[in-house]
């Protein structure tokens, strides 16, 4: 099948699409890109591999959750996923052996390895063989290689034998680094700070700032930022800051949040934390599950950025024309995988849905580009540099819109009256 009509069927016909239409599509567009100049080739060439690697190698995130009895570790994945995953015990251990589980989020998947508490004192509710919690993650970090490792601390408890979670998790992850020879980011959590004086202060927007409250939580996540410090091993393993959260929601009957007693607080910065550290093949996943709409816009803002490059490489070829197909497939393209980090299916349908709703103002507009864009490259030098620029321009203009419409949830009416395609 030809580019062209590949790329017509990605915006023209009535027939749905799948990954695999997208996964062919972009192989195709590797092969169009043959006729370019070198230097334009290899970087478009090297955009659009990393859009196939999201795509064609995605996966489900694989997130180890560590710390002590008690520190929130169900009650955190709960708050970032907003759904009742874990099953959180207030008295006795409750999560037996440490191993990988596929937990299933309206249709998505994660993997969580929630461990037992370490340094704990009764045995779980579960059922664990391992004499201890170590024994039981050296285990498991054996079977799967975690994407990131998410250390959790009580706020009231970072002055309290936080020796010894650090002795254990540096042994983890030196036993992990070790058999899957590659490094894993740590990123430290501190958990529950609304237990911080003064607790009956709710953070926003429930109740207003309070300098009090703040000020206990700067100095809790000092205190563990310089515990992480002093261990000359860890601190080298280290993605960020540490981040201050509360885990505190609750659901109703059916399991969806309680939208007035939802008390969480910088989870979605925890979220962003994470995805930073992710490999590129369980991005898109992420964003999906977690379904925070900062997550979801930075990687979506990512993929409008390269495609952008794409698009701005190939529209400044001098081939007046000829590169109209294939800026449509990579613009289709661009559409289908925002729709899909919002929550839709891959499908063709996504893309048409934006494109035919706004009609003759987008038609119009790539029309007046495109015949701008031939006459520009009849210029020599400055007319294809200029026809590029229009390609990046149109291309982060339509990305933006692809935002507005299916991760900010806008009309599209909204859409239209902030998108002026072509003016």
């Amino acid at each position: 099948m030809s580019l062209y009509l590949e790329a017509r069927q990605l915006t023209g016909d009535d027939r749905d699409g799948s990954s695999e239409d997208l996964n062919r599509t972009l192989n195709l567009l590797l092969d169009a890109l043959d006729v370019l100049p070198d230097k334009v080739r290899r970087k478009a060439q090297a955009e659009i591999q990393l859009l196939l690697s999201m795509l064609q190698e995605r996966r489900s995130p694989r997130l180890m959750l560590y710390g002590r009895r008690g520190a929130g570790k169900s009650a955190l994945t709960n708050a970032l996923f907003g759904s009742p995953v874990r099953k959180i015990g207030p008295v006795r251990t409750t999560t037996g052996t440490a191993q990988w589980e596929i937990c299933t989020i309206g249709g998505r998947e994660v993997q969580i390895l929630d461990t037992r508490g370490v340094q704990e004192s009764s045995a779980p509710e579960e059922d664990d063989p391992a004499e201890s919690a170590e024994e039981s993650l050296l285990t498991a970090v054996g079977e799967a290689c975690p994407d990131v490792i998410a250390f959790l601390v009580k706020a009231t408890d970072v002055d309290t034998a936080i020796a010894e979670d650090l002795a254990i998790l540096e042994r983890v992850h030196r036993e992990t680094a070790r058999i899957h020879e590659t490094d894993i980011k740590i990123i430290p959590i501190l958990t529950q700070c609304d237990w911080l004086h003064p607790s009956d202060i709710r953070f926003p927007p429930h109740d207003e700032d309070d300098e009090e409250k703040q000020r206990n939580v700067n100095e809790a996540a000092s205190v563990l930022l310089e515990h992480l410090d002093r261990n000359a091993y860890l601190s080298q393993h280290v993605a960020c800051d540490v981040v201050p959260t509360s885990a505190l929601l609750f659901f109703d009957s059916q399991g969806r949040i309680n939208k007035r007693r939802d008390y969480r607080w910088n989870i979605d910065l925890l979220a962003i934390k994470i995805q930073e550290v992710l490999p590129d093949n369980a991005q898109i996943e992420f964003a999906r599950l977690a379904q925070f709409r900062k997550v979801q816009k930075r990687l979506a803002k990512r993929i409008v950025t390269a495609t952008s490059v794409i698009c701005g490489a190939v529209g400044a070829t001098p081939i007046p024309v000829a590169d109209m197909p294939v800026l449509t497939g990579i613009q289709a393209t661009m559409i289908i995988m925002i729709a899909y980090i919002s929550g839709s299916e891959v499908s063709v349908a996504a893309s048409k849905e934006l494109l035919v709703g706004l009609g003759g103002n987008i038609g119009a507009g790539f029309a007046l580009r495109e015949i701008a864009r031939g006459i520009l490259k009849v210029i020599p030098v400055a007319g294809n540099a200029a026809s590029g620029a229009v390609a990046v321009a149109g291309t982060k203009a339509l990305g933006e819109a692809a935002i507005f419409y299916f991760i900010d949830k806008k009309s599209l009416d909204d859409v239209r009256r902030n998108f002026r395609f072509g003016q």
